[in-house]
């Protein structure tokens, strides 16, 4: 029949009649061409090439082929009709279809909702991407994930300005929608609040609030610069929030309008705020309590915070009330968990107490904590008046370290029942060594508290709340804080947390019509699985996880910031080693200066700061001492990394003054502060003598902890001392020059360029002292040298290119081990 069928011919025969052909002529031309020759005289259509996959909406799409179906009265059908265009419109395509046998062009768009079939086109556009907006938003991801999920799922990707487009419509519905549930739990709390009796002399309800706040960036206690923050107001008895607000302290825009110094373009600008980031939350919690009356009619008399903050204080400099003064309940969670960190810190610092002692604090930490939690809840529950619940519950919380450590003397019955036990009493041990009044004072702090712990609340609510933000800011990870997104997504959180349906709500609020049944089918299986975990949790015991390692305080060389590097390479410690060299030297006025502003000594900063990247004069001794072939690395970790304070080195700081006095009042000596000094002409040596003496002597005194019970005279010749040595034959106490104090000694008098030091033995039974004459002769030939090869051999490279900090040995220089083999030869030729 030909490629136009019996139609298609009559119509071609129509027309060649009306341009003057006859009816003979045409039924000639008919029997002398043959079909397949009118097939090859019709040009072929130009169809475009359709790739990748696209969105559709299936019912629509379906329908609207099916109009297609039937898109002319001659005859032709879907199957005569091809693309020759395709706009897409962000995720909606519409494609142009065309007839090859009509020339009839139609389109159809991909997504159409059927609820809009009336709607403009731009309504039309907007619900696929608004919703593809909106769904990558509600998993805290950004147009950069969206598009990486387009394109490798094969599917065109949306541009910067629609997804900007399309952020906008759902920021103000989301906005929209958090101030109404807001609105709805306040007027619930005000309705339980009335219901109770909680009302003013003006009949204005009285609402109990738990705040918090939370910020863009983690801070990990250390850097608080986020660029924005939010706060939150949450009514304690519904649980539901009732005001969120947020601070921003940037816009890109009007940033971007400063560095190129134009005036901004018109554009909606979220910073609001230009303080320190740390008052972000009180600000907006201040903000919220002043404008509760205002905005929903009640007052906020009780507040339920985390005391991390100065909220409270905020709250009450603002007077928010004229007649009400805010009463602050603190948070039963922060509270023990603040009071479990101090017993935690008091066991791990060695300048309180013997170590065993202090693991017997650490070992009870959970036990203590425990006790007071049970201590809570009996007094909690018994029928006495309020003042003397508080009263109890103190003293209970007071006598907590005295029974966990043996002393039941003070026990309540209700609280132990070891009254006749024999058990180690710890307590005497635990006062003479001083823990127990540390630890009282940690228990002092908490049963200060003791009328927020008698209320038994916790700030869990809005805990909750900000976890649902971090959520929705992909874990803080991402820099939200530019323009709109970072209050977009605290208002879907809120909206989150107060509704069980969130998307279902939105849906209807934005479009006016209810989602499919996808959505909603969804989030009640969603909302079943979390009233199902909430019941599993509240009748059954949690276990303890399987296979969960505690936390160890050993390093890791494999990950963290003590995994193994490499070293640095030849340039990079060239240049490294020029910088501190430069750094190390010091003009006359500049160690004038350090001297001064060192003279706290171990309290300065600057001194421990000064002392660590030199060879100070209280390791001349051990350094000159080490043997050729003796490695040097235990060493460089005494001098570098060693934080080691014994019994001994505290007495000897305790009596240090007594020495002084002595001098200064039995001697008649004027003895005078001083810093840190360094030798200009060899800056990498440094000393700090105990006192300077004139102009030209300086002091140094020795406290001796085993010398404690002889007078010093006696200590010598028990050699308990072994700087002074006394000789027999003459009578006579003398120097012991091979002794490190010797070295210390002579190398202080280098360093400071002074003639003498009195040198002071010290016991509790008397005082002994020498005066020690500089020797340049000893200096010369047994230290200079080897104190040298020391610092630039031995300390630079660990101070240039750390490795103790990488895991990692420290080094040896090639001197030593050279010395070291020469040593292994010399054990192998004695051995043959």
């Amino acid at each position: 029949m030909g490629r136009y069928g019996k139609s298609g011919r009559l119509n071609l025969s129509a027309r060649r009649y009306k341009k003057g052909g006859n009816l003979p002529n045409r039924k000639r031309r008919k029997e002398e061409v043959k079909p397949y020759e009118v097939e090859k005289d019709v040009p072929k259509q130009n169809e475009i090439k359709l790739e990748g996959r696209r969105i559709i909406n299936l019912s629509h799409f379906i329908r609207s082929l099916q109009e297609l179906d039937s898109h002319s009265a001659i005859g032709c059908c879907f199957k005569d009709m091809h693309v020759i265009k395709e706009t897409r419109y962000g995720l909606n395509s519409s494609l142009t279809f065309k007839c090859k046998l009509c020339n009839t062009e139609r389109s159809v768009w991909t997504c159409i909702p059927p609820a809009s079939e009336n709607c403009d086109t731009e309504q039309i556009h907007h619900k696929v991407n608004t919703d593809a907006v909106n769904g990558i938003v509600n998993i805290g991801c950004g147009y950069t994930n969206l598009n990486t999920f387009l394109t490798i799922s094969d599917v065109p990707p949306i541009s910067q300005s629609m997804y900007e487009k399309e952020h906008k419509v759902i920021s103000e519905a989301w906005e929209k929608l958090a101030c109404l549930e807001m609105e709805e739990a306040a007027m619930r709390e005000k309705e339980l609040a009335v219901e109770c009796g909680d009302v003013d002399k003006s009949g204005i309800p009285l609402v109990t609030v738990i705040v918090d706040g939370s910020w863009a960036k983690r801070s990990y206690r250390t850097n608080y610069s986020s660029l924005s923050g939010a706060a939150a107001i949450i009514g304690a008895r519904t649980g539901k929030l009732l005001y969120l607000g947020m601070r921003n302290k940037y816009c890109a825009t009007c940033a971007w309008s400063v560095r190129l110094s134009i005036p901004p373009k018109q554009h909606k600008c979220f910073k609001n705020c230009s303080g320190n980031s740390t008052a972000m939350e009180s600000d907006i919690i201040v903000e919220g309590f002043c404008q509760s009356l205002k905005m929903y009619g009640i007052k906020f008399n009780r507040v339920i915070g985390d005391g991390d903050s100065n909220v409270y204080k905020m709250i009450l400099d603002a007077r928010p009330y004229d007649d009400l003064l805010v009463e602050k309940i603190e948070c039963k969670n922060h509270l023990l968990r603040n009071f479990c960190n101090k017993l935690q810190e008091l066991a791990r610092s060695s300048k309180h107490g013997h170590v065993g002692l202090r693991k017997r604090i650490a070992n009870n930490v959970l036990k203590l904590r425990t006790g007071i939690t049970k201590a809570i809840l009996y007094r909690k529950m018994s029928k006495d008046a309020l003042p003397l619940k508080i009263t109890n519950l103190r003293s209970d919380i007071l006598n907590c370290p005295f029974h966990y450590f043996g002393d039941h003397t003070r026990c309540d019955e209700y609280f132990c029942k070891t009254k006749q036990d024999n058990s180690k009493n710890e307590v005497p041990v635990m006062k003479s060594s001083g823990l127990l009044y540390k630890m009282l004072e940690i228990f002092q702090v908490l049963s200060d508290c003791a009328k927020s712990l008698l209320c038994d609340v916790s700030t869990n609510r809005v805990e909750n709340l900000n976890s649902l933000i971090a959520k929705f800011l992909g874990g803080k990870r991402i820099n939200y804080s530019l323009k709109d997104a970072y209050n977009t997504r605290c208002n879907i959180s809120a909206v989150h947390f107060n509704k069980s349906l969130p998307n279902y709500t939105f849906h209807k609020s934005l479009y006016k019509y209810s989602p499919s049944s996808h959505t909603k089918k969804y989030e009640e299986r969603r909302c079943k699985a979390r009233e199902a975990a909430a019941k599993r949790r509240n009748h059954l015991k949690l276990k303890k996880r399987l296979f969960v390692s505690k936390i160890s305080n050993t390093q890791d060389n494999s990950y963290g910031s003590k995994a193994e590097k490499p070293d640095l390479d030849l340039n990079q410690y060239g240049e490294k080693y020029q910088e501190f060299i430069k750094n190390l030297a010091l003009d006359d006025n500049e160690i004038k200066n350090l001297e001064i502003e060192t003279r706290a000594q171990r309290d300065s900063a600057v001194w421990h700061f000064e002392r660590r990247k030199r060879l100070t004069a209280s390791y001349f001794g051990q350094v000159c001492h080490k043997m050729p072939h003796t490695s040097c690395k235990n060493l460089i970790k005494i001098i570098l990394y060693s934080k080691i304070d014994t019994v001994h080195m505290k007495y000897g700081r305790l009596h240090e003054s007594d020495a002084v006095k002595y001098i200064s009042n039995e001697l008649k000596i004027e003895v005078n502060s001083c810093g840190f000094f360094v030798k200009k002409e060899e800056p990498y040596l440094g000393a700090t003598p105990d006192g300077l003496i004139g102009d030209d002597g300086i002091l140094e005194i020795k406290c001796p902890s085993s010398c404690a019970k002889f007078t010093p005279e006696e200590a010598i010749k028990e050699k308990k001392f072994s700087f002074f040595k006394f000789d027999i034959k003459n009578n006579e106490i003398i120097v012991n020059k091979n002794n490190n104090y010797f070295f210390q000694v002579q190398g202080q008098l280098h360093v400071t360029n002074r003639k003498y030091c009195l040198f002071v033995l010290w016991t509790p039974l008397g005082v002994y002292s020498q005066r020690i004459e500089r020797d340049i002769e000893f200096w010369n030939t047994k230290m200079a040298q080897k104190l040298k090869d020391f610092f630039y051999d031995c300390m630079m490279p660990e101070l240039v290119d750390p490795r103790h900090t990488r895991s990692m040995e420290i080094r040896d220089p090639q001197s030593i081990l050279n010395a070291q083999e020469k040593i292994k030869q010399k054990v192998k030729l004695n051995k043959k």
